[in-house]
């Protein structure tokens, strides 16, 4: 008998890290169900400063966030972008999957796992570190040559370089090495999201956007989200304001609700969780801070109530 087909969901990090700093993060979880999950991960479209004291456990990396400030044009944008790995478009039109595969290998990985990740506000001393950037991109420069045939081949140093660092100048997605974002036809879309922080800010204002103009039903495909420390979205109007659940009709799907008793945004996470529907909605609040889960009996917990959604789905 063929074994139950694995979950796919698209991971979307916190202000200021990154989709393999999240990867990092979130690793006991993962390893906790990596029979029955997959994870991709996609890096926000802004280079940003790093957050306070996440240096320290991941230094020498670009850093990123969705956006900085809540514009309605930056708000739209990060939209757009996490709309576009869904395979989603905001405009009522299902888009079809990329035909080929783009694979990008590097060998750049980070070990570190005791990760603490500070509030979404970046404090004003921290500053991004040129050198830093420099090394990361002397680091790139260094790997072996990219092949995927689909690009063509690029003459001369400038053409590698400027395809090994397309990541880091446009935001595009991370390489094969950090987390996977794979881009193929033949791939399944993704079932669900996992998000950390401002992540999940800017996953719930998408579902909100869709579910205004989609519904909730087949036409979009994410069917479950698990939320970790994170607060509502802004109005994407511009307003700077937060959305207030008793002006909104809630997302209509499962949803995992992972707040912090230590963390100081955990009356916004509370708000962030009246945004979703009463059915199908786990909420755990766990002794910990602003950062996702690490202890082995919290992840117990919360791999527990992930497996309660995916055993609906498989």
């Amino acid at each position: 008998m063929m074994a139950p087909r694995k979950i796919r969901l698209l991971g979307l990090h916190g202000k200021g890290t990154s989709a393999r700093i999240m990867k990092t993060q979130i690793k006991p979880i993962i390893d906790a169900l990596g029979g029955i999950l997959e994870v991709d991960f996609l890096d926000g479209g802004h280079v940003s400063c790093p957050y306070q004291g996440i240096e320290s456990v991941f230094p020498r990396q670009a850093y990123y966030s969705w956006y900085e400030q809540p514009t309605a044009a930056s708000l739209q944008s990060a939209h757009n972008r996490v709309a576009d790995k869904l395979c989603i478009s905001v405009d009522r039109t299902v888009k079809e999957m990329p035909k080929q595969m783009v694979s990008i290998n590097t060998t750049l990985e980070t070990q570190g796992l005791g990760v603490y990740t500070p509030p979404e506000t970046p404090t004003p001393s921290a500053r991004a570190d040129a050198a830093a950037e420099m090394s990361f991109y002397r680091s790139l420069t260094s790997q072996p040559a990219l092949t995927t045939g689909s690009m063509g081949a690029a003459n001369g140093a400038s053409g590698l370089i400027d395809r090994r660092l397309a990541h880091v100048a446009a935001g595009l997605d991370t390489p094969d090495s950090y987390p996977r974002t794979p881009m193929d036809a033949g791939i399944r879309p993704y079932d669900g999201l996992i998000c950390f922080s401002q992540g999940c800010a800017v996953s719930t204002g998408l579902l909100l956007e869709l579910g205004a103009k989609l519904g909730y039903g087949g036409t979009l495909q994410v069917q479950f989200i698990i939320l970790i420390c994170g607060g509502r979205p802004f109005d994407r109007k511009g307003t700077l304001e937060r959305v207030d659940a008793s002006g909104t009709v809630p997302i209509d799907l499962p949803s995992v609700h992972i707040q912090g008793r230590q963390d100081a945004g955990l009356e916004e996470s509370k708000k962030l969780a009246s945004l979703y529907s009463e059915s199908g909605k786990q909420v755990i609040e766990l002794d910990i801070g602003h950062c996702p889960p690490r202890r082995t009996s919290d992840v117990g917990i919360v791999a527990a109530a992930i497996r309660k959604v995916v055993s609906q789905l498989i």
